[in-house]
């Protein structure tokens, strides 16, 4: 009976989650137009040096934090510029998009 009872809680947390992801995604596509997409291209596709975000994997949340926060190369520094909240929307919209 236990089991039950926290499969069906595991079940209907699933479709919560699952919005709050979207929700996330979906504002990390905004953010991510309005600052990212100019040098990372459009939906993260670049034809210049950029480097190809898609290829970002999961254990790399730090490196991205880092970037983001100090920039990289010609990148900007976002620390102070962007909400940390702004950021991870960026880093779960990078990922609804990644190839690994």
């Amino acid at each position: 009976m236990r089991v039950v009872c926290i499969l069906v809680g595991v079940l209907a947390a699933a479709p919560c989650a699952a919005a709050q992801d979207r929700a996330a995604i979906d504002a990390g596509a905004a953010v991510y137009a309005e600052h990212c997409a100019i040098c990372h291209g459009e939906r993260l596709i670049n034809t210049g040096t950029a480097f190809d975000l898609r290829q970002l994997r999961a254990d790399e949340r730090p490196r991205f934090d880092k970037a983001m926060a100090e920039g990289k190369g010609q990148m900007p520094a976002w620390e102070g510029v962007l909400s940390e909240e702004e950021i991870g929307q960026v880093w779960a919209y990078i990922r609804s998009k990644a190839v690994n």
